[in-house]
């Protein structure tokens, strides 16, 4: 990591603070940290200012939390790391998003993989793409199937419904989302780095090649494994181990 990254650390307890500080000058030397802040208005202010490329920050904060700052920002060009405790659907909303996220008690390597993911996509000018998805996702906490993902293609990133996500299918090194309308979109990352993104309360994975949207399922076929008939009219093989498993989830689903 050659150069620095203008960076501002927000976290309202003082000792959280200082940890990020810590880890900041030991394991991210590359960061120029240009503010520190404990309070949400002043990092409001200092952001609209001195316009950092990264904001590392906490998100349970008095008189304003993190979303509600976010919403509240003029200049949003830069990458964002939250340090948080929070819970799994906020989770899966900065995933879906591809925003990092460290839990806190805040572990050194996993800072450090994050903070150098975040600068990865500052040098190289593919950012912010994130922003407008992170803030539509936050509004729906409560219905995680009507967040939007940011999948990763040769071009960058295509953000879509997640509802609209029919099946991944794993291809080599890459995997191919199968898509409402017949659409399908190639990422030149593989299945398993999806697999823990996608919400598993929506999504299955029935086959060592296919995960799919158990709201698409339109038929199960009883075989060894059996089968099943998507809502474009593919059918995928439901491998044996995975059988019962994804039977008593689809019973669980569509309860009577």
């Amino acid at each position: 990591m050659t150069g620095s990254i203008k960076t501002i650390l927000i976290d309202d307890e003082p000792r959280g603070l200082k940890v990020l500080e810590h880890f900041c000058s030991i394991y991210a030397p590359g960061l120029e940290v240009v503010a520190t802040c404990t309070d949400p208005f002043d990092a409001l202010a200092k952001i609209d200012t001195t316009k950092p490329n990264l904001v590392i920050m906490d998100i349970q904060m008095p008189l304003m939390n993190a979303f509600e700052l976010l919403n509240q920002l003029k200049y949003k060009e830069f990458e964002i790391i939250f340090a948080t405790a929070y819970d799994h659907y906020a989770l899966t909303a900065f995933k879906y998003s591809a925003t990092d996220y460290l839990l806190k008690p805040i572990s050194e390597d996993l800072f450090e993989m994050a903070v150098n993911k975040a600068v990865e996509k500052i040098r190289s000018k593919n950012r912010n793409v994130n922003f407008d998805t992170l803030l539509h996702n936050i509004n729906q906490l409560n219905n995680p199937v009507a967040m939007k993902i940011c999948i990763a293609d040769s071009k960058g990133f295509q953000v879509v419904d997640v509802a609209d996500i029919i099946s991944c299918e794993a291809d080599s090194c890459y995997t191919i989302f199968h898509m409402k309308n017949n659409k399908t979109i190639i990422s030149s990352r593989t299945m398993a780095e999806f697999e823990p993104v996608l919400d598993d309360k929506n999504f299955f994975r029935i086959h060592r090649s296919f995960i799919i949207n158990i709201g698409h399922v339109k038929e199960y076929h009883r075989g060894n494994g059996g089968s099943v008939i998507m809502s474009n009219g593919k059918e995928i093989e439901v491998s044996r181990r995975k059988k019962d498993e994804f039977i008593l989830k689809m019973k669980q689903i569509f309860k009577g």
